[in-house]
């Protein structure tokens, strides 16, 4: 027997999970990696160091099954962005989607009408994520560097290229960029001609199911594989772990909250909105993957466990507590802005707060206004959607957030739609096992993927709490609108004065 192994390259980690070529799953490993972090807005990451863990993985699984592994594919983070020089070498680290350090281009391009042209063509909101605007920011601030790189690639691109010289990228990942046209499916010439890029510097296309070729030689040995193992181009772990949780159309809404959050849509045509509230990225000319990504998901569930209740207060005990307080909180009003934010308001600068905080208020509002502002956002990022392509029949729900039956019902009484959890959390390394059938002509399409997928149970809305929460959302928006107005402000005191907002971590 065969077997596929499928890898996920995380922001924080990379997972590989061992396949059967039924699908069924054998095995999985996982290994970290730091951010770099030295300097205000930066989010770096060494290629080198992710290539490594991504090694260690491999052989790992391959040496369960004797180097018996058929195919490598692969999902991963986007946004990333690698400069590679004359010789191949690494000019750059892999600067990753968190990185803020392109805000500023971002808040210029808005004003001329550059972010617009972007959003339009592209399907990317402004956002300094996008690799872009990034681009923009390198060539301002470093025109050496920018003129010195041959090849402009992500992640995926790099490790695929380090295992098999190919320097290649799928249409998912080139939609993540910000300079992929949403109509032609090809890099947009206007684009590449106002940021002075020049076509040869970035990757060739190709679709996410592409067998890329054989691993080299060196690492056939290296990695304990076998010389017809494939690698498999693979595709953006935002697609990946929407059609992993069986969204293949627009009937259901993918939502997965981890560490930050993503509500997502598969429609079939091209799809902007005029106010920019959420992505567009195609797929194929047939499949459009729509959606709002949040910075703040369970990362800020963690912050007010240890800030609100100390270090030593499980996330279990948090939610007790929560739950011992009825739906709003008490008028309590909490926004989650403590990263900036993507989808819904696409402000890098926004800011946490709470709302209508009086004496009255304990510790337990406190806990339950805080997973109700992190739900109230998701909404917030699914609102264009749901305006756009119409009201999904369920929530299909994935990641370390919603784990709780109180966070899960939560979500179905916020939303007022029935939520359907789904057993397997490795939803993008499922889907680029199947990615892979595809390319090997062994499926001839992505369907028989709802048959491998186990829901473990739905949470329909409690109709009294969701007539509560109907009445505390307009108020939410209509502070979240009033608040925009200052968060650049804040933001820039708090960039004055540094010193003052030192602490030590945890």
């Amino acid at each position: 027997m065969d077997y596929i192994i499928g890898i996920d390259i995380g922001t924080t980690a990379s997972k590989g999970v061992l396949y059967q070529e039924n699908g069924k799953k054998i095995e999985e490993m996982s290994l970290p990696y730091p951010l770099i972090q030295e300097k205000v807005d930066q989010a770096e990451e060494d290629p080198q160091v992710i290539f490594d863990a991504v090694q260690k993985i491999i052989f790992d699984l391959s040496k369960r099954v004797s180097g018996k592994i058929k195919a490598i594919s692969w999902s991963s983070q986007m946004h990333s962005l690698i400069g590679l020089g004359k010789d191949d070498q690494a000019l750059t680290n892999s600067i990753t989607w968190a990185d803020n350090r392109s805000s500023q281009l971002v808040a210029q391009a808005k004003e001329n009408g550059l972010a617009q042209d972007i959003y339009q063509q592209t399907g990317m909101p402004p956002h300094p994520m996008a690799p872009v605007y990034k681009l923009l920011w390198i060539k301002e601030k470093n025109p050496k560097l920018f003129a010195q790189v041959q090849k402009w690639i992500g992640i995926k691109e790099y490790i695929i290229w380090r295992l098999t010289g190919k320097i290649v990228t799928d249409t998912t990942m080139a939609a993540g960029t910000g300079l992929l046209n949403l109509h032609t499916l090809t890099w947009d010439r206007k684009l590449l001609d106002k940021i002075e890029l020049d076509r040869e510097k970035l990757p060739g296309l190709a679709k996410p199911e592409y067998v890329v070729g054989k691993v080299e030689a060196e690492y056939v040995q290296k990695l304990g594989l076998n010389s017809e193992t494939k690698i498999i181009l693979g595709a953006s772990d935002g697609y990946l772990s929407t059609i992993g949780v069986g969204v293949l159309d627009k009937k259901y809404f993918a939502l997965n909250v981890g560490t930050s959050g993503a509500v997502r849509a598969i429609a079939p045509k091209a799809i902007v909105d005029s106010k920019n509230r959420f992505f567009c990225y195609p797929v194929d000319k047939s499949h459009y993957l729509l959606g709002g990504p949040v910075n703040n998901g369970g990362i800020v569930f963690e912050w007010a466990r240890k800030t609100i209740f100390g270090p030593d207060q499980t996330a279990e005990d948090f939610i007790n507590v929560a739950e011992t307080v009825p739906a709003g909180s008490n008028g309590l009003i909490f926004h989650p802005y403590l990263g900036g934010e993507r989808a819904p308001i696409w402000n890098a600068q926004a800011r946490g707060s709470f709302i209508g905080l009086s004496r009255n208020h304990t510790k337990p509002q406190m806990a339950r206004s805080v997973l109700e502002g992190i739900v109230f956002n998701l909404l917030g990022a699914a609102r264009g959607l749901r305006e756009k392509i119409g009201e999904p029949e369920a929530l299909r729900v994935t990641g370390g957030f919603v784990r709780s039956d109180f966070v899960r019902q939560l979500i179905a009484d916020i939303f007022n739609l029935p939520v359907v959890v789904i057993k397997n959390d490795q939803s993008g390394t499922l889907a680029a096992m199947f990615l892979a059938q595809l390319g090997l002509n062994e499926e001839n399409s992505l369907d028989k993927i709802v048959k491998e997928i186990d829901d473990s149970k739905v949470y329909f809305p409690n109709q009294k709490n969701v007539q509560v929460y109907q009445n505390i959302i307009p108020i939410y928006r209509e502070v979240e609108h009033d608040l925009d107005q200052s968060y650049d402000k804040i933001a820039q005191f708090q960039k004055k004065y540094p010193k003052l907002f030192e602490r030590k971590l945890q």
